[in-house]
């Protein structure tokens, strides 16, 4: 672990140049402006019981998760070091958001751990981050209801060029059928348990075996799903809605990331969450409930740069890292990354409350009940 601290050779010192744009249960994602890390996040993790220290995070990451993918299907992570000074300076930031009703209410009272000394530098895998001279004319970032799926997307434009990107982030969640799920099921695990908590669910909300599925027809179903109906951008743009839904169903069809998902999934969670026989490895089976909660954020590119200005997104466009996918005799670079890959708690309570979902699922007939509003993933 020694060798691995230090490792972390850069150093987060400035507060100021650090603006809070997300989080989540464990983590909190702020911005970075400084010219040294302004191509990374920086996540940095809550002060939890049970929780993991950042460098058991990085460290079952490097060495668990990231064999397991090739290079260019992981955002990059790396190490950095953080003083506990800024910890409780950034906490005290949190306090101001919830004065001013900016931070969500249900993360209230969730604080930074000031006793940790790292932080991690996360790929920015944003629409803004794609670097490049030309003005941003306009962005935007929409979550689509009744959907994981949030679309951002930035526009640049001078002199009649344009650099347009848009970013589809979602959770592809459980690409193979529980291994707890009758035989007979209809429903996948994830749909089974989006309509165990809605109870009245009737809106498609996409079926992560529609990924896998290799079917044209299933992959556009899950893609509408996820995208939003229309965006709030000014004509001429060359991602339309139209465009971006043929081009991520080109791109979902072909790409080996969701496949590869799906296949560590299944073989490394060969019992499912219901055996309580320790003939599972302990770390598979946390690595295959990782993997089913990770985030994809799928990227795309339309580029009129000159050749001699091509080189500024050249590591986003041109360096084998994504696929050219053409719509409408126009070419568009489109690459996947996935994120959150954090070590899932694998203590007796969350064991317990995994099967306490399996067996909720199996009594209530959620897996196997018709429904005439929801159709079978089956």
């Amino acid at each position: 672990m020694n060798n691995l601290a230090e490792s972390a050779t850069a150093e987060i010192t400035d507060v100021s140049s650090l603006t809070f744009i997300a989080e989540g249960a464990a983590n909190i994602i702020y911005k970075i402006s400084d010219n040294q890390h302004s191509v990374y996040l920086l996540r940095l993790r809550k002060k939890l019981p049970s929780q993991p220290s950042t460098l058991d995070v990085y460290s079952f990451n490097r060495d668990h998760i990231l064999p397991l993918f090739a290079p260019d299907m992981v955002a990059s992570m790396q190490l950095v070091k953080i003083d506990g000074a800024v910890l409780q300076q950034l906490n005290n930031g949190l306090d101001v958001l919830e004065r001013d009703g900016i931070r969500d209410q249900k993360r209230h009272g969730t604080v930074l751990d000031t006793g940790e000394s790292y932080g991690i530098l996360v790929e920015n895998m944003t629409a803004e981050s794609v670097r490049s001279d030309l003005p941003m004319k306009f962005s935007g970032r929409e979550e689509v209801m009744d959907s994981s799926g949030v679309l951002s997307y930035a526009v640049r434009e001078d002199r009649g060029k344009k650099l347009e990107v848009a970013v589809l982030e979602f959770k592809p969640k459980w690409l193979t059928q529980s291994k707890d799920a009758p035989e007979n099921w209809k429903y996948c695990r994830t749909c089974a348990l989006r309509r165990y908590r809605a109870k009245d669910a009737s809106k498609y909300a996409f079926c992560p075996l529609d990924l896998v599925s290799g079917s044209r027809k299933r992959v556009e179903k899950s893609v509408r799903a996820l995208l939003p109906n229309q965006l709030d951008i000014k004509s001429g743009t060359m991602l339309t809605v139209e465009r971006l839904r043929r081009i991520l169903t080109d791109f979902i069809i072909n790409t080996e990331v969701f496949k590869t998902l799906a296949h560590i999934q299944d073989t490394m969670d060969k019992y499912g969450v219901m055996d309580a026989s320790g003939s599972e490895e302990s770390t598979n089976f946390l690595t295959a409930m990782t993997v089913r909660d990770c985030t994809a954020f799928v990227r795309i590119i339309y580029s009129e740069l000159d050749e001699d200005k091509l080189s500024e997104i050249k590591e986003y466009y041109a360096d084998g890292r994504g696929t050219h996918i053409e719509v409408d005799g126009y070419y568009f670079a489109v690459s996947c990354r996935l994120a959150d890959l954090d070590i899932k708690d694998g203590s007796g309570t969350k064991r317990s409350y995994w099967q306490s979902i399996e067996n909720n699922l199996n009594l209530g007939g959620w897996y196997t009940s018709d429904d005439a509003l929801i159709e079978p993933c089956r």
